[in-house]
This record gives C-alpha cells, structure tokens and sequence, in this order.
C-alpha cells in the first residue's frame, strides 16, 4: 500500500507518457495533473514532496516552471522527464538545482528508480554533500554545462566531466570509456588521476559480464555498494566501497567510485553530470558528421564531374567502386549489371577473390531482392537474413544499392552493424550521379544512332526536304542543305544552294508577301503547315509546305522545310467534288421529283397498276436515302484526323434507344448496360449505334424484331465492348466481305451497305474496331469495340443511366 504521508505530483499532458507509467508503483501517494497551475495548486494546498515533470508542458516553459516551484518551496524535490534531452536544458536545470534529469529515452525503471531514491533522502539532500556545499556544487555543474558547450572533441568532454566529478564529489575515482564500433570495446577516454597509471594495463573492456560493459550494452545506470561483488577492471591503491555507473547513451560509460558509500545527493548529481555530457557528445557528434558529410558530399559532387568524362558503361562501374572506396570509407565493393535475369559482377574491389565470383540469378541473394524491389536494404547481420549469401563467411553486414534499373551495388563489412543511415543516404547520392552518367552515355549513344538514322532519311526520303538557317528573324532563311529528292523536284545541285536565299529560288514572285509571314513564323519557332505553290522544274505546282524550326543555343535559327508535291492529288480531289457534288445534287432533286410524280400516279391508277407507282416510289426513296447516306458518310469522312474524346457510352446507347422506341413502338429492344461506362469515342460513334439498331430492324423479316443490347467495360483489355444482336436473316456475306476488305469495291446492292461502312468509319475513327458474329439460333450480333477512358477523370452527371 502507498505511503499516505509522502505525496509525489507528476505534470504530463500526455496519458500515454513514460513519467505517468513510471510512478504506478512507488510507495507513495502520486497525483497526475496535466498543467503547471493545477501542480502548482496542488503545492500551495498540501504539502508535496516530489515534482516529476515533463518539458511539454501546455501553459509554460518547462524551466520557468521549476523556478516557480523553488520560489514557492525551495525543499520539494523535482525530477525533470524531458521528451529530447539537450545539454542547454540540461544547464539550465541543473542551474535550477533540481534533483533529478532523465531523458525520456532512458525508460521507465530508469525514471522510477530515480525518483524512488529522492524520496528516500526527502529532507536531508542539503547536507548530503561530504565536500563542497549545495550551492557550492550546483555552481560547479553550472561552470560544467557551460564548458560542455564550449568544448570542440569527445576527448575535451571527456576530461572536463571527470575533473568536475572530483571536485564536486570531494575527488572520487572517475573514468569514462568511450564505445569503439571497430572492435566492439570501451576505450579510457579520460581516468582521475589515481587511476592513470593502472588504466593503462586495462585498455578496453571486451563484451563481458561485468558491470561497466553491462550499463553500457542495457542503457542503465548501476549503483554498486560493493565493487568487490562485481567484476571491476580497475585495481587501486586505496580501498573502493561503492560506484555508481551511468550510460552515456551510445557513446559509452561514466563510473565514479569512492572509498565511502556514495549518498543519494551525490548520485544524483552524475546522474545530472552524465546527462549533460551525453548531450554534448551528441553535439559533438552532429558536427563532425555534419563537417564529414560535407565533404564527402563536395567529394561526390567532384565524382560526378570525373563521371561526366567516361565514354563507357565499364568506365562508370570502374569509377563507382573507386569512389566508393576513396571517398564513403566502404572496404568491399561490387557493382552487379543484370543481363537476362542474371547479375552479372562488372566491377569489384581488389579484395574480392575473382574465382569466387559466380553470377546470380535476380531472383536471389539480397542483390536480387534489391533489383526486383528498387530499394536501398541496409542488414545489420547477413546471419539473420535469410536471402543471403555471402561470398564470406567472414562478411557480417550489407549494404544493398539499386542502380536504376539497370544493376546493383553493394558494399559488404566483417563488422555487424557497419552501416548507418548516413552511409545509405551517401552511397545513393554517389548511385544517383552513377545513374546519370549511364543515362548520358545511352542518351549520346542513342543520339549517335539517331543522328545516322535522320541521316539516311534526309538522303532517302521521296519528299524535297531543304535545311536553312535564319540570321535575322525578318530575312529570308538560307540554305544549309539540300536532299537528292529537292535536287531532282526543283532541278538545282545542292553546291549551286548552299548560302543562298531559299524564297529567292522557289518562292514565285506573286508568293514573297506570304512567304515571310511564313518566315517570321518560323524563326519565333512556331511549326508552319500550309499549301503553297512553287517553282519547280515542271513549272509551278501544288506543295504542301511544312517549316519545322528546331532550337539550338535556346534559338531557333534552324529550320527543316519539306515539301510534298500534292498537285495530282488536289485535281483528282477537286475532279471527285465536282463529280460527287453534281452527281448526289441531281440524284436527290431528280429522285424526289421521280417520287413525286410516282406519289400523284399512283392516286389515279388503276389498281392493276397502282403497284408499279408504289414500287416506284419506293425506289426513289430509297436512292434519296443512299444519296443523304452518301452525304453523312462525305462529312464523316471530312472531318480528317480523329476527334476522340471521353464519352459516356452507357448514355449514348440509352439515347439511340430511346430513339429507337419512339419511331418503332412495336420493337422489344433488351438491354444489359454497365453504369458509368466511359470511352474515347468520335463525334459520330452514337449515329454509328443508332445505325446499326435501324439496320437490325428495317432488315429484319420478323413481324416484330428484337434486338439485345450489352454493354461492357472490359478493363482487362483496356475496351469498351458493344454488342448489338437480333434474330433477322443476318447480314449477306457480301457486304461482310466488302467491310473486312476482302471482296472488291464493285456496287452496293443495299442501303445498308453504306450504313455499316458509316459505322465502320465512325469506330475506326475512335480507335476501335467492328465485328461480325452469328447469333443463336439466328440473327447476327454486331460488336463495336472502342478504348477505354478513365472514368476518375471525366465528370460524370449526378443522373447516370442504368439498364437491366
């Protein structure tokens, strides 16, 4: 049960925090407050023995906070919880003279241990000190916490915090050992002077089973009230009663001894002194990986620049494992390039025993989990993993790099552990410009290969292509170069053209106004397109001109011109439209006044003969429908490049239906139609369906079609998948054959014809394709395919369409 008579108060906004978990089990009456007022409150209504507080506090500055509460009980003790330990808070604090310092990181018992042996010496901590009074010392650890800040290398705060534990401490034993990664041991920094000598013949302290490596390896503080019970690597002149051992975080260990029991007062104290002297380790730390990494990074900067000089894909491997060695301190490097799923070993430091080499497959080893995975794996122990495979028993740790996606790096350690974060990030930097230069070195390959590539186009392409240069945006481009076909189609040798103006060889007198706009466009780098005629040597003729610019030195001074005769193909085009526009103009008034009369015949004969005005009426329609087909397909077939875009097909289908119902009531039309189906699709794909649903019913030869309607979003495919079935007489294989182009363009013995190549038309426009399949038992189900949209990125109306 707590002691009632002694009364701790923690101050944590947080219900989850270390200082609240920590104080459950003291003998003691603990009150968790989440403010400073309300701690402060508290003091001034009963007596208190212990403030534990946290530096996160909502309403105040943690320290402002302690000097109201020694302004208001100078005896009530207080343990500070920090959430960061920093050797500035650390100063301050101990200038405050508070009783306890106990970073959060430290844990839990670290925490409760603290405070319980406070409150073991409640009242008596001012006259706890054998030597130097309170003020005395806390003056002392003031002058400390200032020289820590001052102090430049480990060695410096080393010395500093065992001269003030004798001074504090009326001269104990002290030492502190610093941890070194390489051997795994804790080497004397600085020793009192007592132990200097006998220090020496105990260097290090291996792993083992004795105290000082034990407060190192768990992270805790150890007071010992007989060093004779515990394996102590330090032999004195004078007997030693008991130490007290604290962690210096990861940088190693303080141990003080005395030949008197040491006092709670005075272990509290290096509990203070070590917290300080761990936070300026790590500042200490922060600065010389912050010097080294610059450097290093200036090093790696200076690679990339010795990078940018190789030529080849070895050259870079080569120099990757030499930067790597020379400037990341790595001992063991390879470079790894996957060729047919195979990582192939390319360049590796000396060290490496080449016979051992094999290559390995991209499907093991933690090279082959990097590649597959494109991520940096940093291991700490190869003997943990379970994908390793060291060339070395002897290899203890791993640092795994991919290189793009073209390989791996890897540097390898007999020291678990060997890599930190800051290696990772290093090494990725170096991997990085490694990556770039490789891309160069693709890139100019490429560029060679293209060049050769353009090289032969220019000389081999059937169009006149000419080269010029603008020197001035309003002058005429000079010729540069000339290909064979230009020589052949304007009769000049490219010697007699070079250097001289192109608008003075080929541009007719009547074109030069509009040959430089042309140039004034061009030399602002805009791409010029448009039909011209000039001077060739048949005389003048039809070209379609294009002046593609091409930057260089951020000008477009360069300038391509290519020339495509069209001359034959605008007066076959013009000889069509002329024909097409006569031919369907006199159709359509010719059939509607054939109709006509054949309307107002068939009023007046005889019913023996009235069928042959009927007939005739209904060929004349039919030639007027052909002729309006004709018309449609001309606009379809006008509008040139496709103008797909994102379509709601779902609503293009329930509108052709819809449609459909109207003008044939008496048609059962079934449907299957997927919400929210969206393709890119032409202007004329929801005439196309309307299309085909009319076709299905004007040549059905059931007294009352049907038609099933399905459609499907097929994201497997990337399509749009439309199917339309009926159960009429099908579609002869005739006009089958002339839509799969497998039949000669002869005549069209239906209507229809001409509007399934309408629908034909309409789907290739969109990028699809359309399908023919037998239905069962009868009928044919025609299936348009268009591609897909993304329907996340098209806004969709708030009513969407669904069917049955």
């Amino acid at each position: 049960m707590n002691d009632p008579e002694i009364r701790v108060v923690c101050v944590d906004p947080d219900p989850e925090a270390t200082t609240r978990q920590a104080l459950t089990r003291l003998d003691a009456t603990v009150e968790i407050v989440e403010t400073a007022e309300r701690c402060l409150s508290r003091l001034a209504s009963a007596p208190v023995h212990c403030i534990v507080t946290t530096d996160d506090l909502r309403d105040t500055d943690c320290v402002e906070f302690c000097q109201r509460v020694r302004a208001h009980d100078p005896d009530v003790s207080i343990v500070v919880c920090p959430t960061d330990g920093s050797e500035a808070l650390a100063g301050e604090l101990v200038g405050l003279g508070i009783d306890g310092y106990v970073p959060r990181e430290q844990g839990r018992a670290v925490l409760e241990t603290r405070v319980s042996d406070v409150l073991t010496t409640t009242g008596s901590t001012s006259d706890s000190l054998d030597g130097p009074t309170r003020a005395d010392a806390l003056e002392v650890l003031q002058e400390t916490t200032r020289g820590l800040l001052r102090a430049e290398s480990t060695e410096e705060i080393a010395t500093i915090v065992v001269e003030t534990t004798e001074h504090v401490l009326d001269r104990p034993l002290a030492g502190v050992r610093y941890y070194d990664a390489d051997t795994e041991t804790l080497e004397v920094a600085a020793t009192s002077t007592e132990l200097e000598v006998r220090a020496t013949e105990v260097p290090s302290v291996d792993r083992g089973d004795h105290v000082i490596w034990n407060v190192f390896a768990d992270g805790e503080p150890a007071v010992v009230e007989d060093v004779s019970s515990v394996e102590f690597p330090y032999h004195v002149e004078r007997s030693v009663e008991g130490a007290v051992f604290h962690p210096l975080g990861e940088h190693g260990t303080l141990g003080v001894a005395t030949a008197d029991e040491l006092d709670v007062s005075a272990i509290h104290l290096v509990h203070v002194l070590a917290a300080t002297a761990e936070a300026a380790l790590d500042r200490t730390d922060r600065e010389r990986e912050l010097v080294d990494r610059k450097a290093k990074i200036e090093t790696l900067h200076a690679v990339a620049s010795d990078l940018d000089d190789c030529h080849t894909h070895q050259d870079v491997y080569d120099l990757t494992v030499e930067a790597a060695e020379d400037v990341l301190n790595f001992d063991v490097c390879v470079v790894d390039v996957v060729q047919d799923r195979v990582l192939v070993k390319k360049a590796m430091s000396s060290k490496f025993d080449g016979d051992s080499l094999e290559e390995m497959s991209i499907d093991e080893g933690i090279a082959g989990r990097t590649y597959r995975h494109g991520r940096t794996y940093r291991v700490d122990d190869l003997r943990t993993d379970d994908d390793a495979q060291p060339l070395d028993a002897t290899f203890r740790s791993v640092l795994s790099v991919p290189i793009g996606d073209r390989g791996v790096f890897q540097t390898v350690s007999s020291r678990r552990g060997a890599f930190d974060e800051e290696d990772q990030e290093l090494a990725e930097l170096l991997l990085s410009h490694v990556s770039n230069a490789l891309d160069r070195i693709d890139f100019e390959q490429r560029l060679r290969t293209e060049r050769d590539r353009f090289a032969a186009l220019f000389e081999n392409v059937p169009d006149a292509v000419v080269v010029g240069r603008h020197d001035d945006a309003d002058d005429d481009p000079t010729i540069q170069a000339v290909n064979p076909a230009f020589e052949r189609i304007f009769g000049y040798e490219e010697s007699e053209l070079v250097g001289e103006p192109l608008d003075e060889v080929i541009v007719p007198p009547d074109g030069a106004d509009e040959a430089r706009t042309f140039n004034r466009l061009s030399a602002r780098g805009e791409v010029v397109e448009d039909e011209v005629k000039r001077r060739s040597v048949d005389g003048l003729r039809d070209f379609m001109m294009r002046l593609v610019p091409m930057e260089t030195d951020g000008t477009s001074e360069t300038v391509f011109g290519l020339y495509t005769d069209v001359t034959e193909r605008k007066r076959r085009r013009k000889r069509v439209e002329i024909l097409n526009r006569v031919l369907r103009h006199d159709l359509r008034n010719g059939m509607n006044i054939v109709g006509g009369c054949a309307e107002m015949l068939a009023e007046t004969a005889s019913d023996e003969t009235v069928h042959y005005a009927e007939t005739i009426q209904d060929r004349a329609d039919e030639l007027v429908e052909l002729a309006e087909k004709t018309r449609a397909a001309e606009h379809t077939l006008e509008r040139g490049e496709s103008t797909a875009e994102p379509t709601d097909v779902s609503a293009a289908v329930g509108e052709s239906i819809a449609r459909i119902e109207r003008e044939f009531p008496d048609v059962g039309v079934d449907r299957s139609i997927a919400n929210r189906c969206f393709a890119r699709a032409d202007a004329a794909f929801e005439a196309a369906i309307y299309q085909v649903l009319e076709n299905a019913i004007e040549h059905s030869d059931r007294a009352t079609p049907t038609i099933d309607v399905s459609l499907r979003d097929r994201p497997a495919d990337d399509l749009v998948r439309l199917s339309i079935a009926d159960n009429g007489p099908g579609i002869p294989d005739e006009e089958r054959e002339l839509l799969e182009e497998d039949r000669e363009i002869t005549q069209l013995r239906h209507a229809s014809g001409l509007g399934l190549w309408l629908v034909d038309w309409a789907v290739s426009q969109s990028g699809g394709r359309l399908r023919f399949e037998e239905n069962d038992p009868r009928g044919t189900v025609v299936v348009l395919e268009v591609p897909r949209a993304d329907a996340e990125t098209i806004e969709v109306p708030s009513e969407e369409m669904s069917g049955e």
